[in-house]
Parts: C-alpha cells; structure tokens; sequence
C-alpha cells in the first residue's frame, strides 16, 4: 500500500476515532452575508430542515502592532446546526461555506449532505467563481489504545512518539510532525500527526483533548480559482475524501483497524 497510490475500499470502524470532519468551499467576499440577516434568511430556508438552529457568531482574530498583541472583531459566523449540533453543523460566513460532522457516519452521507449546501448555495447567491476547495479528516487516539500505539500506526508516522526506549528515562510530552505534500495536479495534503499533553491542541478549531492524545490530521485541498461549477467541486470533494483515506490506510496499520470495531 501507498500513501498516493490507488483507491482503497473503505472498512466501516463502529468505533472510530474521527472527532471531526470537514468540507469547506471558500468563494470570493460577499459583505451582506456579515451585515444583513434578511438576505441570509433565504440560505436559512433552503437548508432549515435539516438544520433547524441558527446561532450567530462573532469571530475574534488578532492584530499584531506597535503596541503588541490585540484581539481584533473578524465578523460573524453563521451557524445552522442540526438537532444535534454535534452531528451535523454547515458555517456559512462572507468568503466561505463549510460542512463538519463531529459524529461521522459515512462518506456517502457526507458528500449527500455537502451537494444540498453547495445547491441551495449555488442558487441563493450564485458565487460565479470558487477560491478554494478543502476537506479534512481529524482523528485522535486517547485512552488505553494509547498504550499499544507502536502496534496500530507506522513506525514512519509514529517517530519518536512510537519508541522512547532510547531516550534514557525520559517521556515524550509533545511529539507533532507537520508535512505539506505538493501533487502533480496542483493540489496539496497536509499531514499533521503526533503526541499531545492534556488541554493541548495545535489549531483553535480542534477542541483540546482532557487526557494524553495522539492525533492523525490529515487535510486536502487546491486554492486555484475556478468557475464555481456545483458537478465539479463535488467532484473533487470526493477525490479528496479518497485521497485522505488512502494515506489514512497506509498510515495505519491493520491492528488499528481491529482495535476500533472492523471485521477483517
């Protein structure tokens, strides 16, 4: 097997360790998105369904100056979540629209549900041209698995979060490698994996973990301007959706497929 090779077929894990998945399509800024709540509405109608909550969000950024580090407003999010918010939640703001699922089921549900946002999207405010395409796939060990990490991951994602024995008597606290894949289609993977102390995270969108972790976040995306062309970008939703599992196979091995519920 390959991290870039051919497709590999998807073995459900009843217990798997997603914590989050996400799809986002960036588009050139519409401000009335942030300042005018009547014409967000009618996005609101076309998805309200299945995402009956709407919740407003302020953003907060930071600027970097004279006078040092300040918090800065960055605009609202809008949230539309599904009864339970932790199942399904689409983000809309003035360059983006995203879907992330924090209980994942499968990959059909997901690119099902992310063609509904991006149509009723696509015919509320016709965006003309897309920015960027991404989708992400973040798992995270934590618990008694843990223990036998060396045994369900690659010695060549594991490093020296896999086998401290050569490091005297010592433990290995944080342990993160961070590596940007270029592909000939000028699209990219960025693999994030590696060890973290309770209440870490290396990225504010990812909630930290209450216990020791080993985290697997794996993210492919393309930034070349395109026509906004529905068939298109969910075309290339699921080429990386497939990208990411192909290398998320090689990463592991098929003791971590067992340890969290496949039949093999």
């Amino acid at each position: 097997m390959m991290p870039f090779g051919p497709s590999v077929e998807e073995v459900p894990l009843p217990a798997s360790p997603l914590v989050n998945v996400i799809a986002q399509v960036r588009f050139p800024a519409v401000m009335r998105i942030e300042a005018d709540k009547a014409f967000v509405a009618t996005f609101q109608e076309a998805i309200r369904h299945d995402y009956p909550i709407l919740r407003a969000e302020r953003q907060l950024g930071v600027m970097i100056g004279p006078a040092g580090v300040q918090p800065q407003d960055a605009g609202t999010l809008w949230r539309f979540e599904s009864k339970d918010p932790d199942a399904w939640q689409v983000t809309l703001a003035p360059t983006f629209v995203s879907l992330s699922a924090k209980r994942y089921t499968r990959r059909s549900d997901f690119l099902a549900r992310l063609t509904v946002v991006l149509h009723a999207l696509e015919g509320w405010l016709a965006p003309g041209v897309c920015d960027r395409i991404g989708v992400r796939y973040v798992d995270r060990v934590i618990g008694d698995p843990l223990s036998r990490l060396g045994r369900l991951v690659r010695p060549e994602v594991l490093g020296v979060a896999g086998d401290a024995s050569g490091l005297g008597n010592v433990e290995v606290v944080h342990a993160l490698s961070d590596t940007l894949f270029q592909l000939a289609d000028s699209t990219q993977l960025r693999g994030r994996w590696g060890s973290l102390p309770v209440g870490a995270t290396y990225d504010p969108g990812i909630e930290p973990a209450r216990e020791p972790s080993w985290v697997l976040d794996l993210d492919c995306s393309t930034s070349a301007a395109e026509d906004f062309d529905l068939a298109a970008i969910s075309g290339k939703v699921a080429l990386f959706c497939d990208r990411i599992y192909t290398f998320f196979r090689w990463a592991i091995t098929d003791a971590f497929l067992t340890e969290f519920g496949a039949e093999l």
